[in-house]
């Protein structure tokens, strides 16, 4: 039997790694300038009101925004 040396974790496909990060700059080029996700802080803006939106259809979104907000005052630090 043959024994296999793992060091740390297994390497992440590129193309998972970079959706947040492409979803940004495609909201970004649709936005105008003074509109744009620039930060942490505004990313979970957004999601407050995309929380927002969602809570006319499905009210326990509710929980989802206040979250956002709070995660928002904070910084954007977890």
């Amino acid at each position: 039997m043959k024994k296999e040396l793992t060091i740390g974790t297994p390497a992440v496909p590129a193309h998972l790694t970079n959706k947040v990060s492409k979803f940004r700059e495609s909201l970004n080029r649709v936005l105008p300038s003074d509109c744009q996700i620039r930060s942490t802080r505004d990313a979970w803006y957004v999601g407050a009101i995309g929380c927002l939106c969602l809570s006319f259809v499905l009210p326990p979104a509710v929980l989802g925004l206040a979250y956002c907000v709070v995660q928002a005052r904070k910084g954007g630090r977890k």
